[in-house]
């Protein structure tokens, strides 16, 4: 059988998607199907961790909904492999410093497009439960200037600062209650705040260089205030969220917030207080939104069609070609 000029130009058309194809599908069966995979780094001595028992309501909530599947990073695991296919790393609150190859890690992942969520905690009188230095430097090594945790310097030590409001407050004085008028948000960061009526915080505070990266602050009456408990600022930031190129970036000051340890003037854990539980949910799909659609599958489709669409006028011109004999 002899080959047509148009015939080979099609028959080389379908050899060359089907090369395409092949390498694509492959990639896209080793992975959860529809799944976005949330990594958690509990490597770098958390307080808050599942190891110790006090941070497990938040992640079985990610565990037990089926759009999302959870992995958990232990000490000296942050690589690049172990960041393989995965959509959002989840830092929360760390005890001690990252490696320069493992702020690597985090610049490649952020740079290809994946989500980036940073924790951070509260320092108060003798309670030195936040490191927002150390989060910071994750702030730096993805060339992020516009915004960063708020530090205060104390005897050349570097600290956090906390939230204090006696005003809007549940018992005490750091445990501030944020209502959805303080919740800021455009259209594109709206789903943060859906179903939200108030949540209660228990953190330190953002600075931000450019104005528009923090969603949520305190009350009017609210200030940040220095571990001696002296006033820093008014009205401080607790919740920022932005992108960084193709990259979605969410910043947290209160890693308690989301904790199993109980909330003092609910009678619940932290986690299910109010609508704390609601905002965790809520940052988690704002983070995946750039991963609704796979683009690997829909290239799939995209060249299967031509090819089922090669196929047939292939199969046409030879039918054509029998015909006119």
């Amino acid at each position: 059988m002899v080959l047509t000029s148009r015939q080979k130009i099609i028959v080389g058309l379908m050899i060359f998607l089907l090369v395409l194809v092949f390498p694509k599908s492959s990639v896209a069966s080793q992975s959860e199907e529809g799944q976005i995979t949330i990594v958690f780094d509990f490597g770098h001595d958390q307080l808050y961790s599942p190891a110790n028992q006090n941070f497990t309501e938040a992640i079985d909530v990610l565990r037990n909904r089926p759009e999302y599947s959870v992995r958990i990073l232990t000490e000296g695991e942050l690589s690049a492999e172990n960041l393989t296919r995965s959509h959002i790393l989840v830092i929360s609150n760390p005890g001690k410093e990252y490696t320069t190859a493992e702020l690597e890690v985090i610049r490649n992942f952020v740079n290809r497009g994946g989500s980036l969520f940073l924790l951070s905690d509260f320092q108060i009188a003798d309670r030195r439960i936040g490191n927002p230095v150390v989060l910071n430097e994750i702030l730096q090594g993805i060339s992020e200037p516009r915004i960063q945790f708020s530090t205060v310097t104390e005897d050349d030590e570097i600290q956090g600062d906390a939230i204090y409001d006696l005003n809007n407050s549940l018992l005490l004085p750091y445990n501030i209650q944020v209502n959805q008028s303080f919740i800021t948000l455009d259209p594109s960061r709206a789903t943060i705040g859906a179903n939200i009526n108030s949540v209660i915080v228990a953190g330190g505070s953002l600075r931000e260089q450019t104005s528009g990266l923090i969603i949520s602050r305190g009350a009017e009456t609210s200030q940040a205030v220095n571990i001696n408990e002296e006033p820093i600022h008014g009205q401080p930031g607790w919740l920022a969220a932005f992108w960084v190129n193709s990259s979605r970036v969410v910043l947290c000051t209160s890693n308690t917030m989301f904790s199993d340890t109980s909330c003092v003037g609910t009678n619940q854990s932290w986690f299910q207080s109010l609508d704390n539980s609601i905002l965790w949910l809520n940052i988690f799909s704002w983070l995946s939104t750039s991963f609704a659609q796979d683009p690997t599958l829909f290239l799939i489709f995209i060249v299967s069609l031509v090819l089922i669409v090669g196929m047939v006028l292939f199969i046409y011109s030879f039918w054509v070609k029998k015909r006119g004999r």
